[in-house]
């Protein structure tokens, strides 16, 4: 087939491919400081960079709007028609037809409408390119990238491999990538996986199962399954085609026994998103080889929780396992070392030993209120987790430090319909956290609750009053009262209205 030339539309404007193109670091995957956020990008947005289209793709067992189907395919059908005409209205109906839809739900029917029309190739390219180089808003970009999809990559790989650094457009950049002439689809999806680390990632690494190719192979199993969504995503893609039973039958490095930590846990936990372990066909030998090097090599955290986690899928799976699952987590080494690593102010290290300690019935408070002081005081984890752990005669400590350290004042800036989702509301997420604890004890924290009254995010304003009803009216201070029966004259939100006057009235909120 002979491309025509392309024509760019400058009505278009700056596009997401100028974009992510203008962040792609000078080395190293992901992109730099500001490419994460999309141009078109609004502050309501509360999805991660491919998780609207990755939730879909993995959940969603409906089918395609034929109406949403048939008006996308008419105003392609038209655009493409009338693109020779250089009719920029036509076009600009299929760019607003597109930016009205969520194109991964219809993109299917639409590609098979479009193989079957008759449509002129050329002018089909054309149009595709423009919408996927130049287009300002995701979802044309997308519908672009998909027609790509029926022509060569050859022709566009280039452009493919810049959108697909960004992980809203990864999928559709590696389903057209597949479609290319001889070798290299394959390599150029390597290169696309190692280069993103989210949903992208997901989508990249699961096209790639089943390789042959030895060295891909190994990266799945020992790298390519991770991704900042779900290990759990491609634990048993990673366990299938990297073959970890085989790896583990050998004589495996440390780097190879961490990999067979993170993958097992992510297969043995059964409320997990895929169908994990029971889908793996060799899911019983990977674990029997495994418990076997943890009797001799068993000297890190991430090794306790591993076994923990098998014991328990194997206490109903597996009986005859248990014992060697409670052998090496009855070792006396892991509450000391839990101890020692609590005080680590690594992220990672620190949420670990805390796990462990949970486990091991290990005290935490202390630590969990010096790491909130000396590290990092909007952990809202471990706000949590020094809230649940405190008594009667050490929660007045824990209100007091968060009144200290939360900027209160900031997040009590009146009631609004936020969800609170995102980096610029974490402090609020740290009372919302720390709130549902303060049930337990009336009359204690009434300035957190008050900050939760008064606060932009509704869930917030949820909690406080759930706060409120365990105390119960009697324990209320005078304060309190004033500032629910404020909060009920400015509350905008149906739902929380109606709790904050059951509140007043003292109805029960069970």
């Amino acid at each position: 087939m002979i491309l025509r030339r392309r024509h760019a539309s400058p009505s278009l404007g700056p596009s997401l491919f100028e974009h992510v193109r203008a962040h792609l670091p000078a080395e190293g995957p992901g992109l730099t400081d500001g490419g994460e956020r999309l141009p078109d990008e609004t502050d309501e947005n509360i999805w991660a960079p491919g998780a609207q289209d990755g939730v879909l793709t993995h959940h969603w067992g409906g089918r395609a709007d034929p109406v949403k189907v048939e008006r996308l395919t008419a105003a392609l059908t038209e655009a493409v028609a009338r693109h020779g005409d250089r009719d920029s209205a036509a076009f600009d109906t299929l760019y607003e037809t597109a930016r009205e839809v969520q194109v991964i739900s219809l993109v299917d029917d639409v590609l098979a409408a479009a193989r079957s029309s008759g449509i002129d190739p050329g002018d089909c390219y054309d149009v595709a390119f423009t919408l996927a180089t130049e287009g300002r808003h995701r979802e044309p970009v997308k519908l672009g990238m998909a027609l790509l999809g029926l022509f060569d990559a050859g022709h566009h790989r280039d452009e493919l491999m810049t959108l697909g650094r960004h992980d809203e457009f990864t999928l559709f950049a590696a389903v057209a990538l597949e479609n290319r002439e001889g070798d290299g689809a394959e390599a150029d999806l390597w290169e696309l996986a190692r280069n993103v680390r989210g949903w992208g990632r997901v989508h990249v690494v699961e096209r790639l199962a089943g390789t042959a190719d030895p060295r891909l192979r190994n990266w799945i199993l020992r790298e390519g399954f991770r991704n900042e969504v779900l290990d759990a995503y491609l634990a048993g893609i990673a366990a299938e085609t990297g073959g970890l039973a085989d790896a583990l039958a050998g004589d495996p490095d440390d780097d190879l026994l961490d990999a067979a930590c993170d993958i097992l846990t992510a297969l043995a936990q059964k409320d997990g998103p895929m169908q994990g372990m029971p889908a793996y066909a060799e899911g019983e030998r990977a674990t029997t080889l495994f418990l076997g090097h943890m009797s001799t090599r068993a000297r890190e955290l991430r090794h306790f929780l591993t076994v923990h986690e098998l014991r328990a899928y194997a206490e109903s799976e597996w009986p005859h396992l248990t014992p060697r699952c409670a052998e090496i987590l009855d070792r006396p080494l892991w509450a000391d070392l839990a101890r020692r690593e609590l005080a680590s102010t690594d992220s990672a290290t620190f949420s670990r030993a805390n796990w462990v300690c949970g486990i091991l019935g290990v005290p935490t408070l202390p630590a969990l209120l010096n790491r909130l002081r000396t590290v990092d005081p909007l952990d809202s984890h471990a706000w949590f987790d020094a809230a649940r752990h405190a008594g009667p005669d050490e929660i007045d400590e824990v209100v007091a430090l968060a009144c200290e350290l939360l900027p209160l004042a900031d997040i009590a800036t009146g009631p609004g319909t936020e969800t609170g989702l995102g980096t610029a509301w974490v402090p609020h997420t740290c009372l919302d956290f720390l709130l549902p604890e303060l049930g337990k004890w009336p009359g204690r924290g009434v300035p957190l609750v008050l900050a939760g009254l008064a606060s932009p995010v509704v869930r917030n304003r949820n909690m406080a009053i759930r706060a409120l009803d365990g105390w119960g009216r009697d324990a209320w201070p005078a304060e309190i009262r004033e500032a629910v029966a404020t909060a009920l004259t400015r509350e905008p939100d149906d739902d929380v209205r109606t709790r904050l006057q059951a509140l007043l009235d003292g109805h029960s909120l069970d």
